[in-house]
């Protein structure tokens, strides 16, 4: 299995921190490897709400897309998002508490990539991809909220660009 975990402290507040992660839709403003990722669905972000995550392919590969369900939604508390395929299961647990000085949160997010069928002989690779993909995720996620509580808002323009899937930083306007 695939595993890896961050604590994240930001000068974003718990709510706002909250709020920001609970539309899964957001990852594409931080997540260098999302290229995409559209709301299946209307109305109130709570449990059940459906995401399809498109992540950016690897040199001569296509994108490829994650049905994600928002399969726990405890406000302001914890959320967790999971996609089943024939050959991968992800899970991503997310959980937030007040920073101990009483400025921002520490976001504690933590993810499990579990491969099938014949991909289980990929596990030990996805492992080592999944580390560097996620301390660079973890950059992004620090660098949103921050803006965030600085009172910037994410653009449009997600932080990779997506014809060479590389890392470009946060775009954000004041």
């Amino acid at each position: 299995m695939a595993h890896f975990e961050t604590r994240v402290r930001t000068r974003a507040s718990v709510d706002d921190a909250f709020a920001y992660l609970s539309d899964f839709a957001n990852a594409a403003h931080w997540d260098p490897f999302v290229a995409r990722v559209e709301r299946d669905g209307r109305g109130a972000i709570r449990r059940g709400a459906r995401f399809v995550v498109t992540m950016v392919g690897l040199p001569g590969t296509r994108p490829a897309s994650f049905h994600y369900t928002l399969t726990r939604f405890e406000r302001n508390k914890m959320l967790e998002f999971t996609s089943e395929t024939a050959s991968l299961r992800s899970h991503d647990r997310i959980t937030f508490e007040p920073a101990s000085d009483g400025e921002g949160c520490v976001v504690h997010y933590d993810a499990d990539l579990r491969p099938r069928g014949v991909w289980v002989l990929a596990d030990l690779p996805l492992h080592l991809g999944f580390q560097l993909s996620g301390n660079l995720s973890a950059a992004g996620l620090r660098q949103a909220l921050d803006a965030l509580a600085e009172g910037a808002r994410a653009t449009e323009t997600p932080v990779s660009d997506h014809s060479t899937g590389h890392a470009t930083g946060l775009s954000a306007s004041t």
